[in-house]
């Protein structure tokens, strides 16, 4: 299994390659990996926004948000101290504490540089050019349409013309 500290990773120093990846993106490349083979966690702080990806866009990464009271930091602990196999275990992360745990139950581990580079390593291997998710393509519906205007504080009564 890789248990990913989302944050951790998305806040490391980027190749061009990945540049701009976010936790979408960071899923999406990681089905285009070796890795995709095994179990894959992707685990982010807090929960996601009103418009924020609720799960991961692909079906061979679990995205997991560690929820309000709690922090992925913890959640990775927990999985890291409840692992049936944690021999089989990578985590990545810089975290010193999540770590430390980690090492404390022989899991592998990985700084996020390490998997950065790893993660470049495997996709250049695949052919896999791009990593981020396409550019959405259409128009939006209605609905799509006031989430968008309710998340940047647009008020129907701010457009009145005199």
């Amino acid at each position: 299994m890789l248990l990913i500290d989302a944050y951790n990773v998305l806040h490391t120093t980027m190749p061009p390659a990945l540049a701009g990846l976010d936790a979408a993106g960071l899923c999406l490349a990681l089905a285009r990996t070796p890795w995709r083979e095994q179990s894959i966690k992707v685990v982010c702080d807090g929960q996601p926004g009103p418009l924020g990806l609720l799960d991961s866009p692909t079906d061979a990464v679990e995205l997991l948000y560690s929820g309000v009271n709690r922090t992925a930091d913890a959640v990775i602990i927990d999985h890291v101290n409840h692992h049936t196999a944690p021999r089989r275990l990578t985590v990545v992360s810089s975290d010193h504490e999540i770590r430390k745990a980690a090492r404390r139950r022989r899991a592998t581990t990985w700084t996020s540089e390490q998997f950065i580079h790893q993660l470049v390593e495997a996709l250049r291997q695949g052919n896999h050019p791009t990593v981020g998710p396409e550019k959405p393509t259409g128009t939006l519906d209605d609905a799509q349409t006031r989430n968008w205007l309710k998340a940047f504080g647009y008020k129907p009564e701010d457009n009145t013309s005199t």
